[in-house]
């Protein structure tokens, strides 16, 4: 009886769930309850599939996997439907209503394992962990310095332009943050209480990813503002026009958030990759460690590691952070498929093969939300199923298909490039001819970096901002050598060399002298993460087999690798973020409320007239988040987009010679887009905004006066702008 209530619970706690979300989605419209509820949608769905995913681990790794699987499917869903029609708040609705049932569904027939599988199995089910006294004090102290550095970040919020958010955050930060983690280091080391250690951990990777949040209440970047803007044009009018290639994973993840739970788009586009990572990470490294070390006090000191990886693309939610982070989840969950360590039921079953459809949905998943991370999620989905060949009898056919998908991998992204160069004539182009072996060894970057700026705090960090990946390399090496003979790593460590290929190309062969200057190695540099991130579950094991090794040290070793610990974790903490400083000068200025005051005073003093603007990236992001997708000349947006637009190009010239001549050539720009007409009136006047910390201003705001037919400022000189107007509108036509 008790047997039979447990398993209609489920049931009863998914009714009372879609009665109170229908309560809220068509009266209440609250975004506190919305917030709860999307919790108990995630713990309801996300267990179900878990148990469908991964029948034999422990709940606690059960669950993200499940929410992995709940997410990927949404993105699915939403974009496939998007593709097809739109996106208005009845699909919202529909996705969720159907995600409970076929949940309960898909969990209730579930294999469920008994005591022999259980205990044959390396997660076998773990005795509730009684707390000491030391471990709670410890816990407790550590959330009591996480919860000061919380402030810290939150208490510098600034609305002004900075190069980096570190100029603003009190030192007294990094003190509170290497005692917190410290502390955490410590309860991660010593293998116990994990019960506290593990969502503790969870916890400082939260504060860890929420310094960009807290410090720039406006935003910073400029991708986010025009990924955020897109999706408030289509949570308003149900699509966009054009459709986008890409990104309407993120997008149909959003919109689903934002329909079905009623929260806000700017609290949904601010929070969801810091949140998603410290909810879903810290689990997946632990299963992923618990499965190669079969020791899960080492696998618990191997989390430390998870710090030290490169999150700099978790901060602040864009595509590009959230398929690396679902490629990150993808390479930690295939752990017990990929490395032969599927539990004995499914190798004792009909079917010897790992199972790859769970890893196929979070594949996919990811591919709808970026190609960069996309593609190579799905060539190490196509490596992973002829590799899970070897299960068969088929090994030859497995071994030749393995090494014919790296080879092809090995292009897919230089190919993809040149693909959608040709398609929207662009001119990047890809020429083996210009890779010779001295670009090749400098665009390795190979070489430790030692430099003493005399500053010993500022020069750990940078020593570790330049070595950390060789660092994490050598540690996933130690581990591959060391689980060589019970796991099989191969798939991971050619994928990280297929990427490898893919990285040198791109610094070398491909063309991209379409963008402007400092973005032409922004592609390649992006997959550095990438393979980080897919040597990370040997660099686990390396890191689990080490400290191993540490818990049994002498109380002095013990101390100072905790120490050691906890200064490289506030290191990367440090460079994880936009920097300016002794080693780097920042040009990653944040949107400053002065650009917003700008912008909005433009449009007034335009007074209805169609019009340009010249500004610098930071005012088009202010432009994109303040009005949106108002005004198109063409497919010309009327503020420069940063990525080698003839308008930026335009700005910069301005920059150079800031005349009345050089502001109107700009209507050369629209002209050549509209010769074939436009549905707009064509612009009549050009705005040319000059920032005060932009390079030569002063300069720039003389010579620009002497021939401007008006300008302003903003915010006590923030933003000095000028207006050009041509003589008449069809002296510009001519």
């Amino acid at each position: 009886m008790l047997g039979g209530f447990f398993r209609i619970h489920p049931t009863i706690f998914a009714a009372l769930f879609l009665a109170a979300w229908a309560w809220n989605a068509f009266a209440l419209h609250s975004p506190v309850l919305g917030g709860a509820l999307l919790g108990a949608w995630l713990l309801l769905c996300g267990s179900q599939l878990g148990r469908r995913a991964a029948p034999v681990e422990h709940a606690s790794l059960r669950l993200p996997v499940g929410i992995w699987l709940l997410l990927s499917g949404v993105m699915i869903a939403g974009a496939a439907t998007y593709y097809a029609w739109q996106y208005p708040p009845g699909v919202a609705y529909v996705v969720l209503l159907l995600s409970v049932p076929v949940s309960l569904l898909l969990g209730r027939g579930a294999h469920r394992p008994g005591l022999l599988e259980r205990w044959s199995h390396a997660l076998k089910e773990a005795k509730s962990h009684h707390a000491v006294h030391a471990a709670l004090g410890a816990t407790g102290i550590s959330l009591f310095f996480l919860a000061l550095l919380f402030r810290s970040f939150a208490d510098a919020a600034t609305t002004d332009p900075i190069r980096s958010l570190w100029l603003v955050v009190s030192p007294s930060a990094f003190l509170c943050a290497f005692v917190a983690f410290a502390l955490l280091a410590a309860l991660l080391v010593s293998g116990r209480s994990r019960a506290l250690a593990i969502p503790l951990a969870c916890a400082a990777l939260f504060v860890f990813l929420s310094a960009s949040v807290l410090v720039f209440p406006i935003g910073s970047g400029f991708d986010p503002f025009i990924h955020r803007a897109t999706v408030s044009h289509v949570v308003e009018q149900g699509s966009i026009s054009p459709k986008p290639l890409y990104y309407v994973g993120q997008y149909a993840l959003e919109l689903f958030l934002v329909h079905g739970f009623s929260l806000p788009i700017d609290l949904v586009d601010f929070w969801l990759l810091p949140a998603l990572a410290s909810l879903l990470l810290i689990p997946a490294a632990y299963g992923a460690a618990a499965h190669l070390l079969r020791d899960r006090p080492r696998a618990t000191a191997a989390l430390t590691l998870v710090f030290l990886l490169p999150l700099s693309s978790f901060i602040t939610t864009t595509p590009q952070g959230l398929a690396n982070l679902w490629t990150l989840l993808f390479a930690l969950f295939a752990v017990p498929t990929l490395m032969g360590l599927e539990p004995a039921f499914a190798e004792a079953s009909a079917d010897r093969r790992p199972r790859m459809a769970a890893l196929t949905v979070g594949a996919v998943a990811t591919a709808a939300i970026h190609p960069i991370a996309g593609l190579p999620a799905l060539v190490f989905l196509a490596l992973g199923l002829a590799h899970s060949l070897s299960f068969t009898s088929h090994k030859t056919v497995g071994r030749v298909a393995f090494w014919l998908i790296a080879l092809a991998g090995s292009i897919v992204l230089p190919a993809a490039f040149v693909v959608n160069a040709i398609r929207s004539g662009t001119g990047s182009g890809f020429d083996l001819s210009s890779i010779t072996p001295s670009l090749l060894l400098s665009s390795l970057h190979l070489g430790l970096f030692f430099q003493n700026g005399f500053r010993p705090l500022l020069d750990f960090a940078e020593l570790w901002a330049h070595n950390g990946f060789l660092v994490l390399l050598l540690v996933a090496l130690l581990g591959a050598w060391k689980l060589r003979r019970d796991t099989t790593p191969k798939p991971y460590l050619v994928m990280a060399g297929v990427l490898g290929v893919n990285y040198l190309l791109l610094s070398t062969a491909v063309d991209f002298s379409f963008l402007i200057d400092y973005e032409r190695q922004n592609y390649a540099a992006r997959l550095v993460p990438l393979i980080a991130f897919f040597l990370t579950p040997c660099a686990l094991a390396g890191a689990g087999i080490i400290l191993g090794r540490v818990r049994v040290s002498p109380v002095l070793v013990r101390a100072f690798t905790v120490l050691l610990t906890a200064a490289l974790m506030t290191a990367a903490l440090y460079v994880t973020y936009p920097r300016h400083d002794a080693f780097v000068v920042g040009h990653g200025i944040n949107v400053s409320q002065g650009d917003v005051n700008a912008v909005y005073e433009i449009e007034r003093r335009a007074n209805g007239r169609p019009y340009l603007v010249l500004a610098n990236q930071s005012v088009s992001a202010a432009a994109i988040r303040s009005l949106g997708f108002t005004h198109y000349y063409g497919n010309q947006f009327y503020y420069p987009i940063p990525t080698g637009s003839d308008l930026y190009q335009a700005f910069l010239a301005m920059n150079d010679t800031p005349t009345k001549e050089t502001a109107l050539s700009a209507f050369d720009i629209v002209n050549d887009i509209c010769v074939s007409g436009c549905m707009r009136e064509l612009p009549t006047s050009v705005f040319f905004a000059v920032n005060r910390y932009w390079w030569q201003s002063d300069r720039i705001v003389e010579q620009a006066k002497a021939t401007a037919d008006d300008w302003f400022s903003v915010d006590d000189g923030t933003v000095t702008v000028f207006r050009y107007d041509a003589p008449t509108p069809e002296a510009i036509s001519q």
